[in-house]
């Protein structure tokens, strides 16, 4: 699944929230990806956990309950220059509308959020004239891409993803959310496809590593409760993050490769 210049569209509307869900269900629609049911599985995802994933940047989606409303997988984005509201406090300037039957947008997703975590990105999109402009900044070099977070020394311990369609956006704004409420400094990397690592209590960094079902994250904690926040955090793991996971996992894996104390403590 490549992303084109005839996905993308520029905006100089003001809009609320609403429109602008409208207007990227419009786009899915016209270009045959989905019927207008999907607008209210749009509406339905955000009543249930915000889709803003930070830089400026929102990926409205449907739910499990309006798949059927996706006639073929596909992804158009509205760049908002006067920005819209997203929330009490975020405002979404690039506005990302993904209809999917399974987990083919994964990769498109993953190279987006890749791009948009570097913070010069959203500013040169609100000075982009064309989608071809647009097209360029996210599809770019190397240069253009943030660099990793570096590498802690601390307690490490691997997961492995079961959720079907892996980390996308619900189970990924879940696990951030666990990942903060401890003090230490967390970061995450994906072995299977070499991303990372990146700030654990980053949404769209921990996007960016496109988990698929099967994957093993190495996470590494450094502070002053590491060791518990990696054993919660398999356990969070391995009940789905709010999902149901593709095989049960009691306990969740883990493999520690510093600290022998991890394994007997999974074990």
């Amino acid at each position: 699944m490549q992303l084109c210049k005839q996905d993308i569209f520029i905006s100089d509307e003001r809009v609320d929230k609403t429109t602008a869900l409208q207007r990227v269900s419009e786009k899915l629609v016209e270009a045959g990806n989905t019927t207008p049911k999907y607008l209210q599985g749009m509406r339905d995802r955000e009543a249930q956990i915000s889709t803003y994933l930070g830089n400026g940047i929102a990926i409205p989606h449907g739910t499990p309950e309006t798949r059927d409303a996706v006639l073929n997988t596909g992804v158009k984005i509205i760049v908002f220059r006067q920005g819209v509201a997203w929330d009490d406090e975020n405002v979404a300037h690039m506005v990302t509308g993904i209809a999917a039957r399974s987990n083919e947008h994964l990769e498109i997703l993953r190279q987006l959020t890749r791009v948009l975590s570097d913070d010069s990105v959203p500013q040169a999109l609100q000075r982009a004239e064309t989608p071809a402009e647009v097209l360029a900044i996210l599809t770019g070099t190397d240069a253009h891409l943030a660099q990793p977070e570096a590498r802690l020394e601390g307690e490490q311990a691997i997961f492995v993803i079961h959720n079907p369609h892996g980390l996308h956006a619900r189970p990924s704004a879940v696990l951030v959310k666990f990942i903060k409420q401890f003090a230490s400094h967390i970061t995450i990397e994906n072995l299977d496809n070499g991303t990372g690592p990146v700030d654990g209590k980053n949404l769209m960094k921990v996007v960016s590593l496109g988990a698929q079902n099967g994957h093993r994250m190495r996470f590494t904690a450094q502070g002053s409760d590491a060791r518990q926040a990696l054993r919660e955090i398999g356990q969070s793991i391995g009940e789905g993050l709010g999902e149901m996971v593709s095989v049960p996992v009691t306990p969740p894996e883990a493999m520690n490769q510093k600290r022998s104390w991890l394994s007997r403590l999974f074990s």
